[in-house]
């Protein structure tokens, strides 16, 4: 039995809104201004996948 090494890499992909919700991602926004019904957990919401990060992560997975 060998060694086995993983690895994990985390990236930032480049969105206009959250993988989860519609809220803005912008830098260097004020505190809690770009949080959504989603983001906050507001009883009967449910998220919908942002298809623009998902085709992003494919491309970067591919490259």
């Amino acid at each position: 039995m060998g060694n086995r090494i993983g690895l994990e890499v985390h990236t930032q992909l480049s969105t206009r809104s959250k993988i989860f919700s519609g809220a803005a991602t912008a830098f260097g926004a004020a505190p809690n201004s770009q949080a959504c019904a989603v983001d906050i957990a507001l009883p009967g919401v449910l998220p919908v996948l942002n298809r623009g990060a998902v085709e992003r992560a494919i491309k970067l997975g591919l490259a």
